[in-house]
């Protein structure tokens, strides 16, 4: 007995070892699949009232933030780039053990002319990379490779596909694992992006071919379909405007559509008909995906149309406190250019922030004393958290929203380093530092004579 216990507490803490070695090497497909699948994870719980399937053209079309601020859908985008149907399939799955979503929004480019055996290396990494293991991830990996090999244990177990990215490692690769992985646009993709030349969509009503949908890609339509099915949940089939997307291709898809009584809505037979107005010319970052202007108007139209055809909450209430929806619009918001970074004085400066508490203010006067030590302070809650008059070569540490500030005189150069960063930035007599608590992130630098 005591020595199966051997035994077990062997693989036990090969295991442990083998996952957090794991967690450190596996490539992380930052903006991709790696923060759109760690963000999902980290929703609350049954949160989520709409959630969008499919490869890149999903999370690069519909944006969720949109849909909440004008239609209150909590939605979310769950994908992964050039995601096969099986693996939709897979994340279908994946999607239901944590959600209870009203509708499933399947976005469907990768439904005609892509097979699943092509064992695209790139697509599959990405599509199984960050997925926990379980059952139904062997299973699709095994219809993948179609073997159980050493292809097969590399997508189990990532380390045996990255194990040489040992000596290419960064900060972020050991540190990632502990983050918050909280996705402030809900999976979406941001780009404003414009492509070099205008995207052609007119061979949409190019004739001379047909739509190749491969038996397997339909039998995981149904797996879809009937999964869907049985939680009560709306299956919706969309196509997201591309070059490359044809009227036979939008026929065959209603087809099987019907066939199985579902809604599907393709926006380049909407651009052809004159309901949606797409600017080809900058609306798109390169032929196969929109950027943030055309992705608003695809998701106005697509947030129309679910509230007409679907039964789901508003969930803007402001008796009920912030949700995450709400939070992730602020978030959004307090990103880039704001209002007080057109201030002409650190007086100006001064004055439009020190009544927002959620910005934080390390001032630096060079001039005080008359020239023989800098006098810095930090604005944090409404008031003077930290005070310092430099003299002598120093050090002072604080708090500042989930960050630490520390505060350096070494001589004659001074550094405001938050989270080991140097933001200090000369040239002036006055420096401001703005730190949004928000963000978690530094807002901006400025300097004043």
């Amino acid at each position: 007995m005591s020595r199966m216990a051997a035994v077990l507490s062997f693989f036990v803490v090969m295991g442990l070892a083998l996952t957090l070695a794991d967690a450190v090497v596996r490539a992380k497909f930052m903006g991709d699949s790696t923060t759109i699948v760690n963000g999902f994870y980290a929703e609350k719980k049954n949160d989520i009232d709409m959630i969008v399937i499919g490869s890149s053209n999903s999370f690069c079309t519909v944006n969720p933030l949109i849909l909440y601020e004008e239609y209150g859908i909590a939605a979310y985008d769950f994908g992964s780039s050039s995601q096969p149907m099986h693996i939709s399939s897979l994340y279908l799955k994946e999607a239901l053990k944590r959600q209870k979503p009203k509708v499933i929004a399947l976005e469907v480019n990768m439904l005609t002319g892509n097979s699943i055996n092509s064992k695209n290396e790139a697509a599959l990494r990405w599509g199984f990379t960050d997925i926990p293991l379980s059952v139904d991830k062997l299973k699709c990996i095994y219809q993948s490779v179609d073997a159980v090999d050493a292809d097969f244990f590399s997508y189990v177990f990532p380390i045996f596909r990255y194990h040489d990215r040992w000596k290419e490692l960064t900060k972020l690769d050991y540190t990632y694992f502990f983050q918050d992985k909280t996705n402030y646009t809900k999976g979406y993709q941001k780009s404003q992006y414009v492509s070099e030349q205008a995207i052609q969509l007119n061979s949409y009503d190019y004739d001379e071919g047909e739509a190749w949908i491969e038996e397997a890609s339909i039998a995981c339509l149904d797996e879809m379909a009937q999964l869907c099915s049985k939680k009560n949940v709306e299956l919706l089939l969309f196509k997201s405007p591309n070059e490359n997307w044809h009227r036979y291709d939008t026929q065959a898809v209603r087809a099987l559509a019907e066939e199985r009584g579902l809604r599907f809505v393709d926006y380049n037979e909407l651009y052809h008909s004159g309901e949606l107005a797409l600017d080809p010319a900058a609306d798109f970052r390169d032929k196969e995906h929109l950027n943030d202007f055309g992705a608003e108007k695809v998701t106005l139209h697509l947030g129309a149309f679910v509230r007409a055809n679907y039964h789901l909450p508003d969930r803007r209430d402001a008796k009920k406190g912030q949700n995450a929806w709400d939070v992730a619009c602020q978030y959004q918001k307090r990103l880039g250019w704001q209002e007080f970074m057109a201030s002409e004085s650190a007086e100006e400066c001064f004055d439009r922030l020190k009544n927002d508490d959620d910005y934080v203010l390390i001032v630096t006067d060079t001039m005080a004393g008359k020239g023989k030590g800098a006098h810095q302070w930090v604005y944090q809650d409404g008031k003077v958290a930290l005070d310092v008059r430099w003299e002598e070569n120093g050090m002072r540490h604080i708090k500042i929203g989930t960050s630490e500030l520390v505060l350096i005189k070494l001589g004659g150069v001074y550094q405001v380093m938050i989270d080991g960063v140097d933001n200090y930035q000369s040239g002036g007599r006055w420096n401001i530092i703005v730190y949004d608590k928000i963000t978690g992130k530094t807002a901006a630098n400025l300097v004043y004579r």
